[in-house]
This record gives structure tokens, C-alpha cells and sequence, in this order.
């Protein structure tokens, strides 16, 4: 009976190292947008006439979503890059200066440079971006930050106005620590997604900046929730944690073999 004591409690040893393992660190992979299961926002109900656009001052709580312009802990700088082909630099928002505090609190920008929504005349309709340093002059450089309702394990987003230049996508824990920054540099408008390993629900939060020139870069059809894909394949990781524990389980048969 003892024997098989030590085989349960070194298979679960391996078990719970594994599972701790993958709680923390589990990888973010790209995944098909189409593949997505959840909520979706999409801003329509911010400009409904085609080709207007309205300026958001304060907070923006949509489809229970918080947007703002950053969280706190985030350091607003400006980012100055050369325009192509042109003499003239645009100026972005950059948040690559501190980490957002415990809680992800969303932080406006100034009155008139914090976030816009522009409706586009297609079927996909309004979508938001944010104003930048130039706000009324070069709309759409500014960054998004957005606190979701409740953690979720996959992400995904429509890019609008992307013209291949500069986009960071950066994914937080409710801690405010940062799970990945991903680079959505050199994509053109389109719809992408990011899901969790192994399906661990930690993207509470995330903040988007781009140094995209001429339009800059909106989001649009925000969705939230998960995918059944990430729970296919177990993590490399846990896998060989899981092992681990297999081979303590022979250990103790071999100690129990031996005589005397």
C-alpha cells in the first residue's frame, strides 16, 4: 500500500508542476480569427452616418469593454518618425515606458487627444482609434488601451487604415505583468487573433500603438473568448513535466526492487 502511495504522489507531483508551469507561462499563437468563440465589439453604435467621425472625451466603456488612451502605470511619450518620401515626421503616442499597475485602471488622454471613431461606408462600419499628439491635424497615431470585463484566453481585432507601418499589440495579466508583445508590423487591413496555449484565461487588458504614417491604424470587431483549437495539443513544457513525473514513479520502483 505504501508503494503505491509513492507512485500517486510522484505522478501528481509531475502533474501539479506541469499545470503550474503552464498557468504561468503558457505560449500565445496566432490562430485564425475565423476560429474564434465569444463576444465581438464593434463600435457602430459610436457613429452610425456614413464617413462621420466623433471626437471621445474620457473613458469609453463598449460591449463591457473599458477603452482609454493607457493604463496607470504607463508613461505617455511621443515617438517621432520621418514620413516615406516625405521631409515631414509624424508624432505617435508611445507607451513603451513603465508597466501598467495591479488592477489595469484606464486612463483618459486630454480633452480632444484621446480616443475618435470614424464610420468607414462598408458593411463592417464605425471603427476607433486613437487621436495621438496631433489630434485634429493627423488623427488615428494615438494609442488604445482596453480592460476587458472579465479574462479571457483568445483575442482578436480588425486593423483598418493599416498601411504596413509599426503596430504593437501588448497582451496583460490583471496584475498588470505583460504576457507578450506581439508585432503586427507590415500587415496590411485585415482581421487577426491570438489565443493562449493549452487555453489559460489570463488577457485581461491590452494596449495597441502603431507608427503607421499618413492614417495611422484603427481596431474594429474586437472579439473575445476562446478557441476550441488551443486545448488540442499539450504544451511542450507539460509534457515534459508531466514525463517527470513518470520517471520519479520509476525511481520508486526501482528503490522498492532493490534488497535489503
Amino acid at each position: 500500500m505504501k508503494f503505491r502511495h509513492q507512485l500517486l504522489a510522484a505522478l501528481l507531483a509531475g502533474l501539479s508542476l506541469s499545470h503550474a508551469g503552464q498557468a504561468r507561462a503558457a505560449a500565445t499563437t496566432e490562430v485564425s480569427y475565423a476560429t474564434l468563440m465569444g463576444s465581438t465589439v464593434n463600435f457602430n453604435e459610436l457613429v452610425t452616418t456614413p464617413y462621420d467621425s466623433l471626437v471621445i472625451d474620457g473613458l469609453l466603456t463598449s460591449g463591457g469593454v473599458q477603452f482609454g488612451e493607457r493604463f496607470a502605470g504607463q508613461e505617455l511619450a511621443v515617438a517621432k518618425q520621418p514620413r516615406p518620401g516625405a521631409v515631414a515626421q509624424d508624432w505617435f503616442d508611445d507607451l513603451s515606458f513603465g508597466l501598467p499597475t495591479a488592477g489595469l485602471a484606464v486612463l483618459a488622454g486630454v480633452v480632444g487627444g484621446n480616443l475618435g471613431a470614424y464610420h468607414y461606408g462598408d458593411a463592417d462600419g464605425a471603427a476607433l482609434f486613437g487621436m495621438g499628439p496631433q489630434a485634429g491635424n493627423t488623427d488615428g497615431f494615438g494609442s488604445i488601451s482596453a480592460r476587458l470585463a472579465a479574462p479571457v484566453a483568445a483575442l482578436g481585432l480588425q486593423l483598418r487604415d493599416d498601411d504596413g507601418g509599426a503596430v504593437l499589440l501588448n497582451l496583460y495579466r490583471t496584475d498588470g505583468s505583460l504576457i507578450q508583445a506581439v508585432d503586427l508590423s507590415g500587415r496590411s487591413d485585415g482581421r487577426y487573433a491570438f489565443a493562449r496555449s493549452g487555453g489559460t484565461a489570463d488577457i485581461a487588458g491590452f494596449s495597441l500603438t502603431n507608427r503607421d504614417s499618413y492614417y495611422g491604424v484603427s481596431i474594429d470587431n474586437l472579439r473575445l473568448g476562446s478557441v476550441a483549437e488551443v486545448n488540442a495539443v499539450p504544451e511542450p513544457g507539460s509534457i515534459a513535466l508531466t514525463l517527470a513525473g513518470f520517471a520519479a514513479m520509476g525511481v520508486v520502483a526501482r528503490r522498492r526492487r532493490r534488497p535489503g
